[in-house]
C-alpha cells in the first residue's frame, strides 16, 4: 500500500474497531457472536488478505501493540482474584502443570535445541485471557462459578508461561 493510502488504513482500523461492538449488539437478537469474533473477521476483511485495505507498517504495529497493550490491560482488569483464591487457583495450576510437562515434552521432541524446544514447550501451554475474559463477560458467565474455574485458568496459562519465559531468558542470557 502506498504511503497516501495509508491514512485510510487508519480511519479502518480503529471504524472497525467500532464498529464489531454495534454489529455484535445489532445481531444479539437473531444469534449471540462475541465482539472480539467481529473485531477478527473485521480485521481480516480489510487486512491484507481479503480487501488489501490495510497493511502492517510501523505506525500499524505500533498500534498494534498498544492495542494488545490495553487487551492485557483489560483482562488483567476483570480478574477477580478474591474468587480464584483456594480450589479454582489449585486445579488451574495443577492443570497448568500437567499441561506444561505435555508441552515440554512435545517441544523436545519436534526440536533438536533443548531451549527451542522449551520455548516451543512454554507456546504451547499459554492461553488467550484477552480474548477469553471479554466472551465470558459478554455471554453473563464471567460471575459464574465456571466463569470463575476459566479466568483462574486463564489467568496461569497466561502468566505461568511469562515467568517461565523471563526466567528462562535470564538465565540464558
Amino acid at each position: 500500500m502506498s504511503a497516501s493510502a495509508q491514512p485510510v488504513a487508519l480511519i479502518l482500523i480503529p471504524a472497525a474497531a467500532v464498529a464489531a461492538p454495534l454489529l455484535a449488539d445489532r445481531l444479539l437478537r437473531w444469534i449471540a457472536v462475541p465482539t472480539v469474533v467481529f473485531e477478527i473477521v473485521l480485521g481480516v476483511l480489510i487486512g491484507p488478505s481479503v480487501l488489501d485495505w490495510a497493511h502492517v507498517d510501523d505506525l500499524v504495529n505500533a498500534l498494534s501493540q498498544f492495542g494488545l497493550a490495553i487487551l492485557m490491560f483489560l483482562a488483567g482488569y476483570e480478574i477477580d482474584f478474591a474468587k480464584l483464591r483456594g480450589g479454582p487457583l489449585k486445579r488451574a495450576g495443577t492443570a497448568w502443570l500437567v499441561s506444561l510437562v505435555l508441552a515440554l515434552g512435545v517441544g523436545a521432541l519436534v526440536n533438536r535445541d533443548p531451549w527451542d524446544g522449551a520455548f516451543a514447550g512454554l507456546v504451547l501451554t499459554t492461553t488467550a485471557l484477552g480474548t477469553i475474559l471479554p466472551i465470558l463477560r459478554d455471554s453473563g458467565e464471567l460471575p459464574t462459578p465456571f466463569g470463575s474455574l476459566v479466568m483462574a485458568t486463564g489467568a496461569v496459562g497466561e502468566f505461568g508461561p511469562i515467568i517461565a519465559i523471563a526466567v528462562l531468558l535470564s538465565g540464558n542470557s
